[in-house]
């Protein structure tokens, strides 16, 4: 999921390791995912699910550390 900020930045959210989980299990469906709506405050899907703005600030922060520590470990020597 992409979500464009009011300053111009994006955020890029990875669910595909959410979709077996029962709170984001029906936006495998990609035409249901592409009916996503927003207000400024939360993203839904014809209100079944919903995902705060602070959510995505939380996830992107999950993603980022997750993907720090991956490469970190990918990058350690042998021995």
């Amino acid at each position: 999921m992409e979500v464009e900020l009011d300053n111009g930045s994006t955020i890029i959210l990875n669910f595909s390791n959410r979709l077996h989980t029962v709170r984001f299990g029906m936006l495998a469906d990609m035409d249901f995912f592409r009916r996503a709506v927003t207000d400024g405050d939360f993203v839904r899907w014809d209100n079944k699910i919903e995902i705060s703005a602070r959510e995505v600030f939380q996830l992107a922060q999950k993603e980022i550390f997750s993907s720090v520590v991956v490469g970190t470990v990918r990058a350690a020597p042998k021995r």
